[in-house]
């Protein structure tokens, strides 16, 4: 009876938080141990610390190695550096070809299907079709009948 007095006591310690981690392994090792006679109103706590066990083995089974950590955190090292590179590459690419193609120039108009760049030409012919359209108040559609001709 003197087992049985000693876990009553660690279960009340438990319970109210205050075990040490020796205590807790006893409790665990009783709770799982098939040998031991368990009176009926401790099921719950078997229960309770096979639990805990099959978490822990699970924890542990899961639980990634510190090497494994380490060699992913390695290639992760190497492939942030890999695609760094890959990217100034390309961004100095990118410059490069803007700065070699050469230029079109940005202003042309289209006169009766010809293109023009000329900048006095284009300036000129806008002009022109500014004052048609503006030319007589009293005749707003004058322009259009210029257009048809």
């Amino acid at each position: 009876m003197k087992k049985e007095e000693y876990i009553k006591q660690l279960l009340d310690k438990y319970l109210d938080g205050e075990t040490s981690s020796a205590e807790e392994r006893a409790l665990r090792g009783y709770f799982t141990n098939r040998d031991n006679n368990i009176p009926e109103e401790w099921m719950p706590y078997k229960a309770l610390f096979a639990y805990i066990a099959e978490e822990r083995a699970d924890a542990v089974e899961t639980a990634p190695t510190a090497d494994s950590s380490l060699n992913k955190a390695r290639k992760t090292g190497r492939h942030g550096w890999i695609y760094t590179a890959i990217t100034a590459a390309a961004a100095i690419l990118i410059a490069v070809v803007m700065i070699a193609l050469p230029r079109q120039n940005d202003n042309y108009a289209v006169i009766d299907g010809k293109v023009y760049t000329n900048k006095k030409v284009v300036e000129e012919e806008a002009l022109k079709a500014l004052e048609m359209v503006s030319s007589d108040e009293e005749d707003n559609f004058g322009a259009l009948e210029l257009m048809r001709q």
